[in-house]
């Protein structure tokens, strides 16, 4: 049978991610709850991981704004299938692969999520579990893990079908594209990464493809090594081996943990996740993809009220391009990196034995898998033209190139994929700079609705005529990159032209971090008598007045609020804090006491937790506020 491709919806209870948070974000990008020291690892490995950091998510604007109540909603989802897989990717949601069917068994072959429901897992906050998931770019998930890419149907010359994704990653500056086709013989899913760095400098590379599994008492995962690089919430990275302790059975880990696979440079880089039963998924790839990892939440109250808040219990197995995911590559101006991964649905007899012996069985059924299914096609398509859209992702690819055409500086794209100037509404200021469109009136009453970020952004702002709009503009991109003496001019241009919620905002912040602590609050608080109602802008004012030590005036500033912001989470935390620092332990336990949630609590935060402990010493920490991972 001949495959398929056609596009379908899905039905989940769904939290939506809602509109993104109007403030720009121009504080440090929230990082992981732990850091790798380099103490004692090879040198490439080290120089890796110092290499290519990046401290900032600007010109990304946060997703921040989701809740926990759920109704039913539509996903749109591109199908490939045929007689053997039924493979559905969401293309609104970073083309997440959100499920694999294994006809043969009727078993998905990748955690398949019942509920769609963000949390703070991801660079740009807003993260949902489940599939298989594409991260490029920086350590953490993606920027575009909840943004559509553009999507197409391709034919390839032996007439089977190829769904091709693709964007333009903003912060390292590179297109991504993802061509995915269902092998015509045998059970396989092959899908075909392509990165290009259009760019004439070098920028920092990272990718890995995180593959969610779901988790029984007796999975147990496999790869072609004797050691790994283990880390935990605690920073440590050290060389184990995988034997001894057998830490193949995601169910028995103790604790959140990572354990990042020396893989040796084998020839073929795998990873499989197997029941009991023998049946399971592997994963293969060519050599350049050459990182594989297991992660596991553990078996403590934490990791599993994490697991339980983001939908069901999973582990995930990865593929990256480093040994760890501490670690960002070069990428030259110009180079196209490229590589394949394929996903197998594997039967092993003897993989519950020890695990030399189980590992020795599982790779040589990995390699018969292997050299049964054909990617081939995915070379003869690589360089077509997109032929029917399916989905269509933002402008900026097609923005980017137009501005290095008008400075007359490179922007090599691939042959195969197309970007849009004219997509979304929410860069009609830069079209309009650009001579694509009329530029339109700018309102100071509604935050901008995009920023930009380099160089030649600051040019083409600093060549256009002075407005408070283009002085704000390089202001926040120069706060953004850490240029706080930049930002501040360009914030107080902008401010001599017109007073805007946006600029004052700004300003406020940076006084906050010079420890300016009462100017700031004032800035922030004129900010948010301009833009009244303003939550993200109201929680900063709060956060603000906490940090200047006027723990006080915090209880009536969220008193004055409106009842709906009053009731969000994050506002009940400053509440309970702002008790606690006053003195007002009675108000605060009994706040507490209510037990409420936090919607966007980040990875490895433990607010809630240390705020009972401070209320309460003497009890346990109730199961709702612990996110410990550790």
């Amino acid at each position: 049978m001949t495959a398929t491709l056609t596009l379908d919806t899905v039905t989940l209870p769904s939290a939506p991610v809602g509109a993104p948070n109007p403030l720009p974000a121009v504080a440090a990008m929230p990082q992981a709850p732990y850091e790798a020291s380099t103490d004692g690892l090879p040198d490439d490995l080290a120089e890796n991981i110092r290499y290519g950091q990046v401290g900032s998510i600007h010109p990304y604007l946060l997703q921040d704004q989701y809740a926990r109540e759920r109704t039913d909603e539509p996903m749109r989802v591109a199908v490939l299938e045929n007689d053997l897989l039924r493979a559905e990717f969401a293309v609104d949601l970073g083309g997440r692969l959100v499920r694999l069917l294994d006809k043969a068994t009727g078993r998905d072959l990748v955690y398949r999520n019942e509920v769609f429901q963000p949390a703070n897992l991801g660079l740009r906050n807003a993260w949902f579990s489940g599939g298989v998931e594409w991260n490029i770019g920086m350590r953490g998930h993606w920027p575009l893990t909840c943004a559509p890419l553009y999507a197409a149907a391709l034919t390839a010359p032996d007439g089977e079908p190829v769904l091709r994704m693709w964007e333009y990653e903003r912060v390292r500056g590179v297109i991504v594209q993802i061509d995915a086709t269902l092998d015509s013989t045998v059970a396989a899913l092959h899908v075909r990464v392509r990165v290009r760095n259009p760019h004439a400098d070098e920028t920092g590379m990272y990718w890995w493809t995180n593959i969610a599994v779901a988790q029984t008492e007796s999975s147990r995962v496999f790869a072609p090594a004797t050691h790994a690089y283990q880390t935990q919430y605690d920073g440590t990275l050290a060389h184990v081996d995988v034997a001894a302790p057998d830490v193949s059975r995601p169910a028995h880990a103790a604790q959140a943990a990572d354990w990042f696979y020396d893989l040796g440079g084998d020839a073929m880089p795998w990873i499989a996740a197997l029941e009991p039963d023998g049946t399971g998924l592997a994963h293969v790839s060519s050599v350049r993809l050459s990182g594989r990892k297991l992660f596991v939440w553990g078996d403590t109250t934490g990791g599993r009220h994490w697991q339980e808040w983001l939908g069901g219990s999973y582990f995930e197995i990865q593929g990256g391009l480093t040994t760890t995911q501490y670690e960002n590559l070069r990428m030259p101006g110009g180079a196209t990196w490229e590589w394949t991964e394929t996903f197998l649905p594997l039967h092993v007899d003897g993989a519950d034995a020890e695990w030399a012996a189980a590992c020795a069985v599982v790779g040589a059924q990995v390699g018969r898998a292997t050299d049964a299914a054909d990617a081939s096609r995915l070379d003869a398509v690589a360089d077509l033209a997109p032929e029917r859209m399916l989905n269509v992702g933002a402008p900026w690819g097609a923005l980017e190139s137009a501005l290095a055409a008008r400075y007359d500086a490179p922007f090599d794209t691939l042959p195969g994929v197309r970007f849009d100037a004219m997509a979304g509404d929410d860069a009609d200021y830069w079209r309009g700079l650009l001579g694509l469109a009329d530029a339109g009136d700018s309102d100071a009453a509604t935050p901008p609705p995009s920023y930009v970020a380099g160089p030649l952004w600051d040019r083409l702002l600093a060549e256009s005529t002075p407005t408070w709009l283009t002085h704000y503009h390089r202001a926040v991109a120069a706060h953004a990159s850490g240029n706080r003496t930049e930002a501040a001019a360009h914030y107080e241009a902008s401010l001599r032209l017109r007073p805007t919620a946006w600029a004052l905002r700004g300003r406020g912040l940076l006084k906050t971090a010079a420890d300016e602590g009462d100017a700031g609050v004032a800035h922030l608080a004129d900010a948010l008598a301009l833009a009244p109602g303003l939550a993200p802008l109201a929680l900063e004012l709060g956060e603000a007045l906490l940090a200047a030590g006027r723990a006080e005036e915090v209880s009536g500033f969220v008193d004055s609020l409106p009842a709906e912001l009053r009731s969000r989470g994050r506002f009940r935390v400053l509440a309970v804090r702002a008790a606690l620092a006053s003195g007002a332990g009675d108000e605060a336990r009994r706040m507490l006491e209510d037990e409420f949630d936090v919607p966007d609590i980040r990875e490895g935060e433990l607010s809630m937790s240390d705020l009972w402990r401070e209320a309460f010493p003497a009890r346990p920490v109730p199961e709702r506020y612990d996110f410990s991972m550790a």
